[in-house]
C-alpha cells in the first residue's frame, strides 16, 4: 500500500509541475489516494555525493553450460574472444577458449569399388574460424567486400595463436556433486601439453577481404597415386548463398592429427560421441606474446566453425588413375565450451578517475554517502535536517532520510520525483565511441557474511526498462561523454520504506546476460558471465566532472 500511495502522490505532483499551475507555495488538491490534501509542497533538487572503489575481478563463469535459455527456446549467442588487447588504461587481455568437437558420421578411410580400387590420402587439416564480419556488397569487379566487426587492439600487429589438445574431461555435472551443475571459469587451468599446431607461433593479422581464400599445397595425384608433386590448392567458407565470407585459417600438424584422428577412425575411440569425447577431450586455443588483435568468434555449429580434414579419394581402374575426388570431414565445435582469459591485474589508475572493463577486468563498487551538509548553502532548506545525521559523518544518507518523516500526514516522507545516477566519461583517456562500452550496468550487491556476496538487479532495471539505460551518450561531434542510470524506484522504495536494502552498488560493463528477463521471467540474481572486454575511464568523485547522484523531490513546506 505504501508503494501505490507513493506512486500516485508521484503522477500527481508531476502532473501538476508540467501544467505549471504550481510553485513552491501552491497547494496539492484532490489527489486521487485523499492522502495529501490542502497541505503546501515544495519541489527542489538535491545531490548526493558517492564513494567509489575499484574491485578486481580475478575470473568470471567463462562456460557455457549455465547459459539462460531464451523465451524462444534459442540458445544465448556468445561471442569467444581470440587474441591480445594491450590497453594502458585496462587490463591487458590474452583472450582464448576450449571446445568439445562433434563426431561426424560416415567416417572411412577406405573403399571398395566396382572394378576398381579407391585409395584415401590425407592432405590437409585446417581449423577454421569464420569471423564476425558485415557484407558491404560487390566493388567494381563484382567481388563481396566485408568488414571485420568488433576488432580491438593493435590491428597491424601479429598475433600469435597456438592450438592444443585438451587433456582435461569436460563434464555438465560437477564430479564433487554430480546433483550440482558443473561450471569452469575463465582462468581454469587445462594444463595443455600436445600442441596441435601445424607450426608453433602461428601468427596472423585478421584481413577481412584477403581471409576469405585461404591456399595451401595439395599433392598431385591426377597422373600417379604415389605422386610427391604438390598443386596450390584452395579451402573457402560459403554463406547460405555460396558466398565466400572471411575466416581465420590454422594449419594442423598434419602427422599429429593424422595418428590421433585418421588411422584410428576404425576404433572403438570413434565409435560413438560419448566414446570420442572421452578420448578426444576438445581444442584448446591460445594468445601468446604481448600485444596483437581481440577477435570475438561464433562457436554454434551454424558459424561452420570446426576442424576440417581435407582428403583425396583417387580412383585407380586398370592399373591407372581414374579419377581424384576432394572430400572433407568436418568435425565442428558443439558442446562444452569455455573462455579462458589471462589477465594482466597490474592497471595504473588516472588522477581523479577509475576504470571498468568487462571479462575478467574491473567492476566499480559505488557507496551513495548522501547530502553533504558542509557544502550546503546558508539557507538551504536540508540544514534543518542536520540533526538526522545520527553518525555524525556530515553526510545524510539514504537510511538517514527516509527517517524524515510528516506524522501529521500519515508519515509522508520525500516523494522522489526523478533520481539519476551519472558517470562522466574522462575523454581525454576515452575518446573512441566505437571501441568504449557502449553500456554499462548498475546493480545491488549485498554481502551475507562467510564470503557470500548476493547481487541482484535493481527494480528500475525490469520495472522502468525503457528508462533505466546505462547506454553510452555523446555529445554533437560524436565524443563519448556520460553514462545515466535512472534509478528512481530504487531511490523512492529506500526513502518511503518499501525497501530497508542500504546496500552499496556496483558499476560493470553491460553483458546480454545483464538483462533481468532475458528469459522472459524475473531473475533477481545478476549472473556472472561477461564476454565483453571493451573498457572506459570514468571521473570519480573527486574530479570536476564528478559521478553525482541527483534527486528532484516534492516534499511538505515546514
Amino acid at each position: 500500500m505504501k508503494n501505490s500511495i507513493r506512486k500516485t502522490a508521484q503522477v500527481g505532483a508531476l502532473f501538476l509541475v508540467f501544467a505549471g499551475v504550481i510553485s513552491c507555495e501552491n497547494n496539492f488538491t484532490d489527489i486521487e489516494t485523499g492522502v495529501i490534501s490542502n497541505t503546501k509542497f515544495s519541489t527542489g533538487q538535491i545531490e548526493l555525493d558517492l564513494k567509489i572503489s575499484t574491485i578486481n575481478i580475478e575470473s568470471i563463469v567463462a562456460d557455457n553450460i549455465g547459459l539462460p535459455i531464451l523465451q524462444n527456446n534459442a540458445r544465448l549467442n556468445v561471442d569467444y574472444w581470440l587474441g591480445v588487447y594491450k590497453n594502458k588504461h585496462a587490463k591487458t587481455i590474452k583472450a582464448g577458449f576450449v571446445s568439445q568437437l562433434r563426431l561426424p558420421s560416415g567416417l572411412k578411410t577406405s573403399e571398395v569399388i566396382k572394378d576398381g580400387d579407391t585409395i584415401y590420402n590425407l592432405d590437409k587439416v585446417v581449423l577454421k574460424l569464420p569471423y564476425t564480419a558485415t557484407s558491404l556488397g560487390a566493388n567494381s569487379s563484382g567481388v563481396v567486400t566485408y568488414r571485420l566487426d568488433s576488432i580491438l587492439g593493435n590491428s597491424l600487429a601479429e598475433t600469435t595463436i597456438e592450438v592444443y589438445r585438451n587433456p582435461t574431461f569436460l563434464n555438465t555435472l560437477n564430479p564433487a556433486n554430480p546433483a550440482k551443475r558443473n561450471s569452469y571459469a575463465s582462468n581454469f587451468d587445462y594444463k595443455e601439453t600436445e600442441l596441435l599446431s601445424e607450426a608453433k607461433g602461428f601468427s596472423y593479422i585478421p584481413m577481412a577481404n584477403k581471409d576469405t581464400i585461404f591456399k595451401f599445397d595439395r599433392i598431385d595425384r591426377s597422373i600417379d597415386v604415389n605422386s610427391t608433386d604438390f598443386v596450390k590448392d584452395t579451402l573457402k567458407v560459403l554463406n547460405n548463398t555460396n558466398v565466400p565470407v572471411p575466416f581465420l585459417a590454422i594449419p594442423l600438424d598434419l602427422d599429429k592429427m593424422k595418428t590421433s584422428f585418421w588411422d584410428k577412425f576404425n576404433d572403438p575411440e570413434f565409435s560413438s560421441s560419448q566414446e570420442f569425447q572421452n578420448y578426444f577431450r576438445g581444442i584448446i586455443l591460445k594468445a601468446k606474446g604481448e600485444d596483437g588483435t581481440l577477435v570475438p568468434f561464433n562457436l554454434s555449429p551454424t558459424s561452420q566453425a570446426s576442424v576440417d580434414f581435407l582428403y583425396s579419394k583417387t580412383i585407380i581402374k586398370d592399373n591407372k588413375v581414374d579419377n581424384v575426388v576432394k572430400e572433407s570431414y568436418s568435425f565442428s565445435f558443439l558442446g562444452i565450451q569455455n573462455s579462458i582469459y589471462e589477465v594482466d591485474n597490474v592497471v595504473p589508475t588516472p588522477a581523479n578517475s577509475f576504470i571498468v572493463q568487462g571479462t575478467a577486468g574491473i567492476k566499480a563498487k559505488i557507496e551513495i554517502l548522501g547530502v553533504n551538509l558542509l557544502t550546503l548553502k546558508e539557507d538551504d532548506p536540508f540544514l534543518v535536517y542536520a540533526d538526522k545525521d545520527v553518525d555524525n559523518n556530515n553526510y545524510l544518507d539514504l537510511k538517514e532520510l527516509a527517517s524524515i518523516k510528516d506524522v501529521a500526514n500519515n508519515e509522508l516522507g520525500f516523494l522522489i520525483n526523478d533520481a539519476d545516477i551519472t558517470f562522466m566519461v574522462n575523454n581525454t583517456l576515452s575518446s573512441d565511441a566505437d571501441i568504449l562500452p557502449q553500456r554499462l550496468y548498475l546493480y545491488k550487491s549485498e554481502d551475507k557474511g562467510n564470503n557470500v556476496v548476493r547481487s541482484t538487479h535493481i527494480s528500475d532495471s525490469y520495472r522502468e526498462t525503457a528508462s533505466f539505460s546505462g547506454v553510452l551518450s555523446k555529445t554533437d561531434d560524436d565524443v563519448p561523454e556520460k553514462y545515466t542510470f535512472k534509478i528512481t524506484d530504487y531511490v523512492s522504495d529506500l526513502l518511503d520504506g518499501s525497501s530497508t536494502e542500504f546496500t552499496p552498488l556496483v558499476l560493470k560493463v553491460f553483458n546480454t546476460t545483464d538483462n533481468p528477463l532475458i528469459t522472459g521471467f524475473l531473475n533477481e540474481n545478476v549472473l556472472e558471465y561477461n564476454w565483453n572486454p571493451r573498457s572506459v575511464v570514468l571521473f570519480d568523485e573527486n574530479s570536476d566532472k564528478k559521478a553525482k547522484l541527483k534527486i528532484s523531490y516534492t516534499k511538505k513546506k515546514e
